[in-house]
């Protein structure tokens, strides 16, 4: 009897061991690397919070190394998500190479980058994350092969409601105006402030200058339509230059709530005949 209770303990010493090597090879595999090398993260915004209706995820930092950058990779999984609908999947991205152009030789590359939500439709999703917490992590190898890595949370969150941008997410050649129409949930907060700003895609044929930066506009819409509400109906004329050129433009749409960090919406929007 003595004998099979002995036996019975070292079976289980055994298995607690074995399973606490695997907590410890769990825990060592989530603690970040160099993680100092990586600074000015926005995952979405500085509060890592991305709109369900963006068209992708926005991702931007500076990376600081002891060698030149040779690759860069992402990794993106669902930590806490709500049950996808129809239209909506718990987004994962498993080694997702960052293109090269971005960061090749480069010693300490600045990385602005968008994934798609969906790879075959850059702007129009047909599906859409799931709303939750997510995690993403950031993997770069340098020159000597050294790895640097680093995981943070962000949360995809359904703010905006019945979004309408012109028709169709276009607007015919010569209009003067945008009509734009939403509904923003502030939840139990309020709303401070709410921002139009409206870029061109491409350069201007001839002009050597950086995307948006000849014809952005920023707009603040008035204070009436959302000041101190939680669940304001926007529905707002934004006055353009009828002799915008045909194209492709962003609309970013930037609210405001009381104490947060601003929440980006980007839009798609076309000029067309």
């Amino acid at each position: 009897m003595k004998s099979n209770l002995k036996f019975l303990a070292i079976i289980a010493f055994v298995g607690f061991s074995l399973q606490s090597c695997e907590n410890d090879e769990d825990l060592e595999n989530s603690i970040d690397q160099n993680s100092e090398r990586f600074e000015g993260l926005e995952i979405g915004n500085t509060d890592f919070k991305v709109p369900q209706f963006n068209p992708d995820l926005h991702i931007e930092f500076d990376y600081t190394g002891k060698t030149k950058v040779k690759k860069i990779y992402f990794d993106i999984n669902p930590v806490n998500v709500s049950e996808p609908s129809a239209d909506k999947v718990n987004w994962e991205v498993l080694d997702y190479l960052v293109p090269e152009s971005y960061y090749l030789n480069q010693l300490n590359p600045h990385i602005h980058y968008h994934i798609l939500f969906d790879s075959s439709n850059e702007t129009f999703p047909t599906v859409r994350p799931s709303e939750g917490v997510y995690n993403l992590k950031i993997t770069v190898i340098e020159e000597d092969n050294s790895e640097s890595y680093i995981t943070k949370e962000f949360e995809i969150i359904k703010k905006f409601s019945e979004l309408e941008v012109g028709t169709d997410n276009k607007v015919i050649t010569g209009s003067d105006e945008i009509d734009t129409e939403f509904y923003y949930n502030a939840g139990s907060n309020t709303i401070s402030e709410i921002k139009y700003e409206l870029w061109f895609k491409e350069w201007r044929e001839g002009q050597n200058v950086a995307v948006g930066e000849w014809d952005t506009i920023v707009i603040t819409l008035p204070e009436n339509l959302y000041e101190n509400q939680s669940n304001p109906h926007i529905h707002y004329h934004m006055a353009i230059d009828s002799g915008f050129p045909l194209g492709d433009y962003w609309l970013n749409i930037y609210v405001q709530e009381q104490g947060e960090e601003a929440v980006k919406l980007s839009v798609p929007l076309s000029i067309v005949e």
